[in-house]
C-alpha cells in the first residue's frame, strides 16, 4: 500500500458499545461517525441514536474524528439542509477530518427518481453550504455510483471517499478515502465493522 496512509473505521448506531481504547491500541487512526441522515420516505432529518458516544469516545482515545450525513436530499436547498443539520451535530465536538455526505441507493427511498443532474445539485448544495460554514466538505460513494448517479464534472474541486469491496479501486477520479470492506474486524467493536485507508495529503 501507499506509503503514509491512515487506517480508518466508520461507525454508526449499528455500532453499539465500541471500547475507543482498544480501538486506537489495535492500530486505528481515524474515526468517522454518522451524525443523522433523512428519512428516505418522509425526509424528516434525524440524529445517529450513537453519534454523541460514538464521537466523543473516539476524539477522547486520541483518534482523528470525521462525521457524515446519509442523504435523501432532492435538490440544492435540501442538500444545504442536510448540512446545516451535521453542522449543528458536530459543532462542539473537535472534529479535524472533512464532513461527509453519504450518497447511494436505497429501496424506496424519495431520492431514487431524481435525475442525475437533480442529484448532483443536491451534493453541491451540501459542500458549498459546508464550505461556508468553515469545514471541509467531502462526497461518499461507490464506484459505480461516482460514474452513473453524479455528474463529477462538476464536483471535482471536492475530496471523494470511495467505496469498493475489490482488491484495488478502479474509480478514475481523484479521491483521498478508500472504505475496502464493510467486514472488518477491529479489537473494541463487536462484529463487522467498515474499513478505510486514508491517503494523506
Amino acid at each position: 500500500m501507499i506509503a503514509n496512509q491512515l487506517k480508518g473505521v466508520d461507525v454508526s448506531a449499528y455500532q453499539d458499545d465500541i471500547n475507543w481504547q482498544k480501538v486506537k491500541a489495535s492500530g486505528i487512526d481515524f474515526a468517522i461517525v454518522r451524525a443523522g441522515y433523512r428519512g428516505k420516505t418522509n425526509g424528516a432529518l434525524v440524529k445517529d441514536s450513537k453519534f454523541d458516544t460514538h464521537i466523543s469516545g473516539a476524539i477522547l482515545a486520541g483518534l482523528k474524528a470525521g462525521a457524515y450525513m446519509f442523504t435523501e436530499a432532492r435538490d440544492y436547498t435540501e442538500g444545504a439542509e442536510e448540512a446545516k443539520f451535521l453542522v449543528s451535530l458536530v459543532k462542539d465536538y473537535d472534529v479535524k477530518l472533512p464532513l461527509v455526505i453519504d450518497t447511494e441507493y436505497q429501496s424506496n427511498a424519495r431520492s431514487n427518481g431524481i435525475s442525475v443532474a437533480a442529484r448532483t445539485e443536491a451534493i453541491r448544495g451540501f459542500c458549498e453550504t459546508i464550505e461556508s460554514l468553515g469545514y471541509t466538505p467531502m462526497i461518499y460513494a461507490s464506484t459505480s455510483w461516482l460514474n452513473n448517479n453524479l455528474d463529477m464534472s462538476k464536483l471535482g474541486k471536492y475530496k471523494v471517499w470511495v467505496a469498493q469491496y475489490y482488491d484495488r479501486v478502479t474509480y478514475n477520479g481523484s479521491y483521498e478515502v478508500w472504505q475496502y470492506t464493510s467486514k472488518g474486524r477491529v479489537d473494541g467493536i463487536k462484529g463487522n465493522v467498515d474499513m478505510n485507508y486514508w491517503y494523506n495529503k
